[in-house]
């Protein structure tokens, strides 16, 4: 009877394991490519954000390479704004609109880009296993922070 128990519990465990995985590999319609874009360490998820944005992906950036939490939040903040459509059409739209408001974002200031890109070749990281903030000697006050989940490593969304 108890070697059922234990037997029971790892099952569940490893149920729960493998939802949660599930919660990030396809997210608002998108599988995550982890070959293609790589988030193994904070320099890889700088350089595949870097390729996301060169490729026009930003839909795929903000499923895959920035935090979840955050997408999640202002997705449901902005799906409560919209009245009328069923659940999904209204996760659809918003998650549109942060994804148009991203492109502006980064429409409007070009070196952005070229900034993500250096604090990936260039950047001088501290942190621990769950959180990462990057530096560039010459480049007094501008960080970059990202935080793991699971396995992966994500953009946060706050500057400084």
């Amino acid at each position: 009877m108890r070697m059922m128990c234990i037997l029971v519990m790892f099952v569940l465990g490893s149920l729960a394991g493998a939802q949660d995985q599930d919660r990030l590999a396809k997210r608002y319609g998108f599988d995550a490519n982890l070959s293609f874009y790589p988030q193994k360490t904070p320099k890889e998820t700088l350089l595949s954000i870097g390729k996301a944005i060169e490729n026009n992906r930003m839909d795929y950036l903000l499923a895959h390479l920035a935090d979840p939490k955050f997408v999640d939040e202002t997705v449901a903040d902005y799906k409560n704004s919209i009245r009328q459509g069923e659940e999904k059409a209204k996760v659809f739209l918003a998650f549109d609109r942060l994804v148009n408001e991203t492109t502006q974002y980064f429409l409007e200031d070009p070196t952005l880009v070229k900034e993500l890109r250096r604090f990936a070749l260039e950047a001088e990281w501290e942190g621990n296993d769950s959180q990462a903030v990057g530096t560039l000697k010459e480049v007094q006050g501008r960080k970059v922070f990202l935080r793991k989940y699971e396995d992966r490593w994500f953009l946060e969304n706050r500057q400084q």
